[in-house]
């Protein structure tokens, strides 16, 4: 079986053959004027003989003597072409056009234009009757069959391939589209206006989650990627606009999980003069619109759950739905006495969860069994700290869920427009984030001053795209046309593109010559076991390495072998490793502490416990000289380094 390189280089073969006849393989021009499927249903309503011209991908060619069938697809459909060695014999090479027996030079993937008569073959199949072939766009690789694109992580990686392969893959992302079209729909028919607000934000909030951070170099200042829209549409209220939404990207630094994505799409609107009981009724019929819109119907079976969305929606109250279920007290509960109901119902109990943080895990854990459609309401406030506290009870907000099939599909509020009740929850989040949560919400006092100003009565809400996976019964990643991924380049890349790659292609290149004017000593303590010396290493070369920016360490991608198999490279320097003696290794950082180089130090702590708090706790009670030293690493010159370690024996 050919490889994919084989396969390439008999297409350019092919491409250069086109390019030496003078056909331009890539014009910019063509002459369709309808889609394939519109070409077809307007035969169906006409008589034969009409003149049309269409254009696709190539999905099949099958030739017979002097004559030749070949069927292309574009976005709406397909259609056969019938070809005639009589009637392509004259073709213009300068406008890309091919003869007949220049069909040879086409293969499967390649875009052409077919123009000739439209008429019903033999077997009743639509046809054009060919009288001008053009090349579109020459295809260098070939498409895979479905039955040999399936590995998820290459359909991930290659989405344009799954999305020609794989037609349910087509025509999700085209469901998609209309998901967001009918949101757009529903609000733009019920008076709101679309208002986009900023990406990058001085102060990001509206949510409990670590923002993405980065630098614009115009003002010289550090951004956050907004991990909420609610901010921004608030002070849209608050500057006279009553009825508003945005829907766009927003940015959550947090693990893949099959509802999440770092970035991910999503929507939110804000209603003055609406409460959360207008919200809930408007949303219950927003979606039994944008679903219907899409799916064409109401009734769904999702993860084995039968959902109705016409049926009337129950509403579930949070606290009792708790304290039946868990048998807590939401409202009187100790952070002992919620991470002991974690404990019991098997879920992670982590350091930084608080009462609030901690309840909201139980509540997801029997969220799961949950089928809906239902509204969650009454939420504890210290869960929701933007929402409006009840009136006849304090410990609760006016927030409204959506249950569908054990999945929250969004948040509605009614919002607080108190500006110093908005103010004293901020500072409580701040206190979080100032004791280590970092996706505590922060303090954005421009946002208080705006409240200062008067925001009216307003109820606002927010879902995300995670609607449409439910819905699609797809993950987070299949959800959306291009998830990310790590960044890497394969083995077969680099052998296919070796003008690009050429210097990782050998054992002996590089991507610049490596530095042999500087060198990484590390030194070990000599009393260390093997296996110690093994762990004091990796850790020290490894936190050296980590403060290096990757240029300056790295010579390199990858190696690449006979077979095209990648090996990652060496470092940009020589590595060194010597023994010593403890009082030696103190000496040694007394030293490199004064020339101010890079550098990492092992001690016995490290290796006796990976917990920070408790090494920190250690090293409190002790000077620096009575701290066991397992090994001194850092990065200097060689003049500098030989310097350093005059005296010391390399490690044998």
């Amino acid at each position: 079986m050919a490889t994919l390189k084989e396969l390439r280089d008999e297409r350019l073969r092919k491409l250069e053959e086109l390019e030496k006849l003078g056909v331009n393989p890539y014009p910019a021009h063509t002459s369709i004027t309808k889609s394939i499927a519109l070409t077809r249903n307007e035969f169906e309503k006409s008589s034969e003989g009409a003149e049309v011209v269409a254009a696709g991908r190539i999905i099949s060619i099958r030739t017979h003597g002097q004559i030749a069938f070949l069927t292309i697809k574009d976005a709406s459909g397909t259609i056969q072409l019938f070809l005639q060695a009589s009637s392509l014999n004259n073709a213009d090479h300068a406008d890309s056009q091919l003869n007949f027996d220049e069909l040879r030079l086409l293969d499967l993937g390649d875009f052409i234009e077919a123009r000739g008569r439209i008429m019903r073959s033999r077997t009743g199949e639509i046809t054009i009757d060919l009288a001008v072939l053009r090349i579109l766009a020459k295809a260098l690789r070939p498409l895979p069959g479905h039955d040999g694109f399936s590995n998820k992580e290459e359909r991930f990686r290659r989405r344009y391939v799954d999305m020609n392969v794989n037609k349910d893959v087509y025509e999700r992302f085209i469901r998609r589209s209309r998901f967001w079209e009918a949101n757009r729909e529903f609000l733009n028919q019920n008076g709101f206006s679309e208002i986009n607000i900023p990406v990058l934000e001085h102060t990001t909030g509206g949510a409990d989650a670590k923002p993405f951070k980065t630098h614009m170099d115009a003002l010289n200042q550090d951004f956050y990627l907004r991990i909420s829209h609610e901010l921004p549409l608030k002070r849209l209220i608050g500057g006279g606009y009553e009825k508003v939404y945005d829907i766009g990207p927003r940015f959550r630094n947090e693990h893949y999980t099959e509802e999440h994505l770092p970035e991910h799409v999503a929507m939110e609107w804000y209603w003055a003069y609406a409460d959360w009981r207008d919200g809930m009724r408007f949303m219950t019929d927003m979606f039994r619109f944008v679903f219907d819109k899409v799916y064409g119907k109401l009734q769904f079976n999702i993860h084995g759950m039968d959902v109705n969305l016409a049926d009337e929606w129950k509403e579930i109250d949070y606290a009792s739905a708790i304290r039946e279920r868990y048998d807590l007290d939401v409202f009187n509960a100790s952070l002992d006495d919620v991470k002991q109901k974690l404990k019991e119902n098997k879920l992670e109990v982590e350091k930084a969860d608080n009462i609030g943080r901690g309840i909201d895990k139980l509540w997801k854990n029997m969220r799961k069994d949950i089928a809906g459609p239902a509204w969650l309401v009454n939420t504890p406030l210290i869960i929701s700290p933007l929402a409006k506290t009840n009136l006849d009870n304090p410990n609760t907000v006016q927030r409204f869920q959506p249950i569908i099939a054990g999945t929250e599909l969004g948040n509605g509020y009614s919002e607080l427009n108190d500006p110093l009740d908005q103010l004293n929850r901020f500072l409580e989040q701040q206190k979080m984030r100032d004791a280590g949560d970092e996706e505590a919400q922060m303090l954005d006092i421009d946002f208080v001053e705006m409240l200062e100003y008067g925001m009216p009565p307003t109820c606002g809400w927010g879902h995300s795209e995670r609607a449409f996976w439910l819905f699609e019964g797809v993950t987070a990643r299949e959800g959306v046309p291009f998830p990310h991924l790590r960044h890497e380049i394969d083995g077969v890349t680099k052998g296919v593109y070796p003008e690009v790659y050429a210097n990782e292609a050998t054992k002996t290149g590089g991507s610049r010559p490596q530095d042999f004017t500087r060198k990484i000593v590390t030194v070990v303590n000599k009393e260390l076991e093997p296996w110690q010396v093994a762990n004091a290493v990796a850790h020290m070369d490894a936190i050296v390495g980590n403060e290096l920016p990757k240029e300056q360490l790295v010579s390199g991608d990858y190696f690449v072998s006979n077979d095209q198999v990648s090996i990652p490279r060496n470092s940009q320097y020589a590595i060194i490793i010597m023994r010593a003696d403890e009082k030696e290794l103190h000496k040694l950082h007394e030293k490199v502490l004064a020339k101010n180089l890079v550098h990492h130090v092992f001690i016995k702590e490290m290796q006796d416990t990976s917990n920070d708090e408790e090494i920190q706790d250690s090293l409190s009670n002790k000077p620096m000289s009575e701290i066991t030293f397992f090994g001194v690493s850092f990065l200097a010159s060689n003049e500098e380094a030989d310097q350093l370690t005059r005296g010391l024996q390399l490690w044998r």
